[in-house]
């Protein structure tokens, strides 16, 4: 059994994971559910733990023998301006949950929830013999990728549902944003162990005796949580920071932390 602080990269993500309150209710990582993350921000001008800066929502739907994908996301940027993402995928069920074909729309909404001119995006995409035709209005551009490909989101759905044990890396070319061709990506086994979850910060007070007089001294101390066994596992790759997925025994992502951004499940708003 270890802690949080035991493990890259929970150790980066601990102070999120106060009070987080681990799943216990049945999942199935083939069938349908929906999951809802929080998206934190890690790095700090004031060297702080980082803060909350959006949302993502993963909806898996069972189609045939594959599912169908939907995400929903909104991300703050700088200007306090809001990101939109809106993607439906349909993947195969298979080790990368391979996506067949998809449609993306992106918007930025400003301070006041409008939206910022020249801002929206459609796009639209099919793979077919080893290469993907993206579609934009009039406008196509086909990329090849080769028979084995995925993409971000579609990592969310496929962790689910690797072995719980050392395995030959899975190697792939990654389209990153569902469109930017990235060769040579791996996903492979980290490890697995019972970890802590759901510890809380509680402050406790002491009087302490001096010669002339007392003092009340107060500490921040943790207490509760629970262990719950994780498997991890890593996605290494061209183009982009090392990405780590933390998954429960039934096969839920819970955390995956990716440099100096996180995602974390929010289990709160009964996700």
């Amino acid at each position: 059994m270890s802690e949080l602080k035991d493990h890259f990269t929970l150790d980066s993500i601990t102070h999120h994971l106060m009070g987080f309150e681990p799943p216990v209710d049945a999942f199935d990582p083939q069938g349908n559910w929906e999951m809802t993350y929080g998206v934190y921000s890690l790095g700090s001008v004031r060297r702080g733990p980082g803060r909350r800066i959006g949302t993502v929502r993963v909806r898996r739907q069972v189609v045939g023998d594959g599912a169908t994908l939907r995400i929903d996301t909104e991300k703050l940027q700088s200007g306090k301006t809001v990101h939109k993402l809106t993607a439906e995928l349909h993947c195969r069920a298979d080790a990368l949950s391979t996506p067949t074909r998809w449609l993306l729309q992106t918007v930025t909404l400003d301070a006041e929830g409008k939206i910022v001119p020249n801002t929206r995006l459609k796009k639209s995409a099919e793979a077919k013999n080893g290469a993907i035709t993206i579609s934009h209005g009039k406008h196509e551009r086909r990329i090849s990728v080769g028979s084995a490909y995925t993409t971000n989101w579609a990592l969310f759905d496929a962790v689910g549902r690797l072995p719980r044990k050392a395995f030959a890396p899975v190697r792939f070319t990654l389209t990153d944003n569902l469109d930017q061709p990235k060769p040579n990506h791996t996903l492979s086994f980290r490890t697995s162990d019972d970890v802590i979850l759901g510890e809380k910060r509680v402050r406790q007070e002491k009087v302490v005796d001096l010669e002339k007089g007392r003092v009340k001294k107060t500490r921040w101390a943790t207490t509760g949580g629970r262990p719950v066994r994780l498997h991890a596992y890593d996605h290494l790759g061209e183009g982009i920071v090392p990405e780590i997925y933390w998954v429960d025994d039934a096969g839920r992502l819970l955390f995956m932390v990716a440099g100096l951004e996180a995602y974390i499940l929010d289990t709160k708003s009964g996700a």
